[in-house]
C-alpha cells in the first residue's frame, strides 16, 4: 500500500457505528469479517477528490441483523468497490442495504452482494446507486445474486437507480434463484453426495470473496466457515 493508503481490519469485532474519512488522494482498503454472532453495523465513508474505498465483508456468523453502508463519492474522481459474501440458515434474517452516492464529477462505483440462504432463512439485499445532478462522466454498477437452497428459504435483491444527470453510466443486476437443477445432476450423476454437491457449490460461489483478505489465518477462518455453512 502507497503512502496515502491505509488499511482497517475487523475480524469478528466490528463496530455497531463507524464513520470513514478519505482525503484528497488517499485509498482506504477495508476488510470485515465474522463468523460469531453480530448485532448489525452502520458504516458511513465519505471519499473526497480522486481517493478511492475498497471495502469486503465476509459474512458467515448464524446472526439475524440489518447492515447498512452508505458511501458517499464526494471529491471529483472518487472511487467505491465493495464486494460481500454471506449465507443466511435456520431461521435467521439479513438484510444488507448497500448504497452509494456520486456527487462529483467523473466518479467511479463497484457494488458486488453474493449470498446463499438455506433451510427456513431470509436474505435481502438492498441498495441504491444516486447520480447527483452535476455528476458528469460518473460510472455505477450494483450486482446482487442469491441462490436459494431449500423451498421455504426466502431471497429478496432490489438494487435501485437514481440518476439525475445524463452524461454517465448506470447498470443494476439482481438475480434470485433455486438451486441449480442441472449442476445437482451433473455432479450427483458422478458418485458425488447431496451434502458434497451442494458444499462445492457454495465454495464456487462465495470463496472468490478470500481473495480480498490478505492474513492467512483469517483466510483459513473464512475458508472453514464458508464449508461449513451449506
Amino acid at each position: 500500500m502507497g503512502t496515502n493508503s491505509f488499511e482497517k481490519i475487523f475480524s469478528d469485532d466490528i463496530p455497531e457505528k463507524l464513520d470513514l474519512h478519505v482525503k484528497e488522494g488517499e485509498s482506504l482498503c477495508l476488510r470485515l469479517a465474522t463468523t460469531k454472532d453480530f448485532k448489525g453495523s452502520e458504516i458511513n465513508v465519505t471519499v473526497e477528490d480522486f481517493g478511492s474505498f475498497d471495502g469486503a465483508f465476509a459474512e458467515f456468523s448464524g446472526s439475524s441483523f440489518l447492515f447498512k453502508l452508505n458511501v458517499f463519492l464526494k471529491g471529483n474522481g472518487s472511487e467505491c468497490n465493495w464486494h460481500l459474501a454471506t449465507i443466511t440458515k435456520g431461521k435467521s434474517t439479513k438484510t444488507f442495504e448497500t448504497s452509494v452516492i456520486h456527487e462529483k464529477l467523473s466518479s467511479v462505483a463497484l457494488m458486488e452482494n453474493y449470498g446463499i440462504a438455506e433451510d427456513e432463512s431470509k436474505l435481502v439485499f438492498s441498495g441504491v446507486s444516486h447520480i447527483h445532478n452535476g455528476a458528469k462522466k460518473t460510472k455505477t454498477k450494483q450486482s446482487a445474486k442469491i441462490i436459494v437452497f431449500d423451498p421455504l428459504a426466502e431471497g429478496r435483491a432490489s438494487p435501485i437507480l437514481k440518476i439525475d444527470e445524463n452524461d454517465v453510466e448506470a447498470s443494476h443486476a439482481a438475480i434470485v434463484g433455486r438451486l441449480n437443477d442441472d449442476h445437482m445432476f451433473y455432479l450427483r450423476s458422478r458418485g458425488i453426495s447431496e451434502d458434497e454437491s451442494k458444499r462445492l457449490i457454495t465454495m464456487g460461489y462465495l470463496k472468490p470473496i478470500e481473495a480480498y483478505f490478505n492474513n492467512d489465518e483469517l483466510k483459513n477462518k473464512i475458508d472453514e466457515a464458508i464449508e461449513g455453512g451449506f
